[in-house]
């Protein structure tokens, strides 16, 4: 009996002494992992049904890997939450963001770090609309989520927009954002191009913007325009959003399928929750007289 005992004990002692060892030789690998979502770079809240990101890493707010994992997984979270139906990215301190952080860049390059979670993001179906408030600068990464992850873009007079990967020898950005698409051919080839850096007005004249403000109602106006989208149907936002992306996509025959079985598909889904065209119009009628 007194055998088993000191075996038990024994038995004990060795994995207590193994799992101290392994928290000394892991402890820098803990505390990390624990900072990083103690601390979050890029932060996620909820005001009404908007869902805000603000990009969060000192002056520059420049992106590391770590921030573009929370990232992604706060964009799935705004995705598969039914009260947010529209998004506010913005930058805090002045800028926007200045790309990526080319140090860590460049070891998740030699290292093929897996996965690589921008990539992920970016290439996630959107099906609900984003709105970027950009003051300050928009370079790099910055300026690829702005394009590839906002449907409405709000400058202030301060931003700054541009791609300077080429002068560093990492061109191909007009390529991975469909640049050429979005703009028109010849803005994109000078952007991409000669890497210069454009104020606000221009980046308006490129139709990469769609209106400026002074830098203080950046926010606040991409804010009155996200209120004007979740004042709608989520089902319909949805719907209209799908049809702008798979509208550029299709033949112009296989578009108007699509949008038909789509008006279809929400009006039944519409229908459903007990609503009914009537009651559409009049609730709209008089949130208008309320904000008049």
């Amino acid at each position: 009996m007194l055998m088993l005992t000191y075996r038990v004990v024994r038995q004990y002692l060795n994995l207590l002494n193994k799992l101290l060892i392994n928290l000394l030789i892991n402890f820098p690998f803990y505390i990390k992992y624990y900072l990083r979502f103690l601390v979050m770079p890029v932060k996620y809240h909820l005001e009404g049904n908007i869902a805000v990101f603000t990009i969060e890493n000192g002056k520059l707010n420049l992106f590391t890997m770590e921030m573009h994992e929370q990232f992604y997984r706060s964009y799935l979270k705004f995705l598969h939450d039914d009260n947010a139906k529209v998004a506010v990215l913005t930058g805090s301190g002045g800028n926007f963001s200045a790309g990526d952080d080319l140090k860590e860049s460049d070891t998740a390059i030699k290292s093929r770090e897996n996965p690589r979670w921008d990539e992920l993001l970016i290439n996630q179906r959107r099906t609900k609309p984003m709105i970027s408030a950009i003051n300050g600068w928009c370079l790099g990464q910055g300026i690829v989520y702005s394009l590839l992850l906002t449907d409405i873009r709000i400058a202030g007079e301060s931003a700054r927009l541009g791609f300077p990967e080429i002068a560093y020898g990492m061109g191909g950005i007009s390529g991975a954002t469909r640049l050429g698409i979005q703009i028109p051919s010849v803005h994109a080839a000078y952007l991409a191009l000669t890497g210069e850096k454009i104020g606000a007005e221009q980046a308006k004249e490129y139709f990469i913007v769609n209106e400026v403000t002074k830098d203080i109602e950046c926010f606040s106006r991409a804010m009155e325009i996200a209120k004007k989208i979740a004042s709608h149907p989520l089902i319909a936002i949805e719907t209209e959003l799908d049809g702008l992306h798979r509208g550029t996509e299709l033949s112009r025959s296989s578009a108007l399928e699509h949008a038909s079985q789509q008006y279809i598909n929400q009006r039944k889904l519409h229908l459903a929750a007990g609503n009914t065209a009537i009651g559409d119009l009049k609730n709209q009628v008089s949130n208008e007289k309320g904000t008049s």
